[in-house]
């Protein structure tokens, strides 16, 4: 079975491993020091700096507390997104407001700034399956932008560098992602002021005053995975493009029955995920494909309204969501594993 994701870690240096187990310091130290200065330096620019916690889930819920909420506030976000996004949002002390997406999935940001009131704090805007939102819309409106890029690093988007307009950015580390590290998350901003907050709610000790804080630092033992894949981020992308262009091509003659997916330019699309929209339900293909030894996924478990209630009427993210098929895709597919998939999606678009 060709696994649906897979970690690229033929980059990691044995003996800095090694080098790290026998310092006996395996807490934050110099190696997440060298994480956020590199992730910042090469993914987002000079005047970025960031902070690395435990998990992406406590990187959203970071950066909205470090933007200082009133007592009551919203959140705008997709409802075509990980259920983090409402447990972080929840955590932090507000209330989750669910918008429709557009028919490729991201969201609809004309939509969500129709939902803008006084409570609303922030948009998370997630950049899904490695192609940037037009962010351009939230900015305009004044309220901050908290990007989501956990599926999203290194490219150009509408309004520039994916990471690079909003207030905030997020990303997470987790096993699947585009950087791995099992676990952890990264919160970057060029507001200095912001980060510091960050900081201060990740230290909990040696404190004097009542605040509540967390103990939420990454560790160098965690992201010693995460630092050699930071530095060869742009290989990666290569990669990724190119088994995007060979699928493409190659499942160009059934683009009468389904949708496949675009960038807007070269270099603008990370291609964390290659997603189709097939005809009706995706799974009758997803279990074909499986039966021919490609796992194949739907690329969201669940819209969020479908799991916790938050509205009704989401009918373009229900759509997309119903048809939509996600293809491995990852630096460390061969080109036989790919040849396989191309194959197997053949023979189950076929019939």
């Amino acid at each position: 079975m060709i696994p649906h994701s897979r970690p690229t870690l033929d980059s990691i240096d044995l003996a800095e491993i090694q080098r790290v187990l026998e310092s006996g310091h395996l807490a934050r130290g110099t190696v997440c020091e060298q994480l956020e200065t590199s992730f910042c330096a090469q993914l987002l620019g000079p005047a970025f700096s960031g902070h690395s916690v435990q998990s992406g889930t406590l990187a959203l819920e970071l950066g909205l507390r470090a933007l200082k909420p009133r007592n009551e506030f919203e959140v705008i976000t997709s409802t075509l997104a990980c259920a983090s996004l409402v447990h972080a949002i929840r955590a932090a002390g507000g209330r989750p407001v669910l918008c429709d997406t557009l028919p490729d999935g991201n969201l609809d940001c004309e939509k969500a700034c129709q939902l803008v009131t006084k409570k609303t704090l922030a948009f998370i805007a997630v950049h899904l399956y490695g192609k940037p939102a037009d962010l351009n819309p939230l900015l305009e409106t004044g309220v901050p932008v908290f990007e989501d890029c956990a599926q999203a690093l290194g490219v150009e988007g509408p309004a520039g560098r994916v990471g690079t307009a909003g207030a905030v950015m997020m990303t997470s580390f987790y096993a699947t992602k585009l950087i791995c590290a099992g676990q952890g998350g990264m919160v970057a901003s060029s507001n200095s002021d912001l980060i510091e907050e960050v900081r201060d709610l990740c230290c909990y000790d040696e404190r004097e005053d009542e605040r509540a804080r967390l103990n939420g630092n990454l560790s160098d033992w965690a992201a010693l995975p995460a630092l050699p894949q930071v530095e060869k981020f742009q290989d990666f992308l290569v990669k990724r493009e190119a088994i995007a262009k060979r699928y493409s091509e190659a499942f160009e003659e059934y683009s009468d029955q389904v949708v496949l997916p675009s960038a807007d330019a070269p270099s603008s699309h990370a291609w964390y995920r290659y997603v189709v929209l097939v005809p009706g339900d995706s799974d009758t293909w997803i279990e074909e494909l499986n039966s021919l030894g490609v796992e194949a996924k739907r690329p969201v478990f669940r819209p969020l309204h479908g799991i916790f209630v938050l509205g009704e009427a989401f009918p373009v993210a229900e759509e997309h969501w119903r048809r939509s098929l996600s293809l491995p895709i990852y630096p460390s597919l061969s080109e036989e594993e790919q040849d396989q998939v191309m194959a197997a999606f053949r023979k189950v678009a076929g019939h």
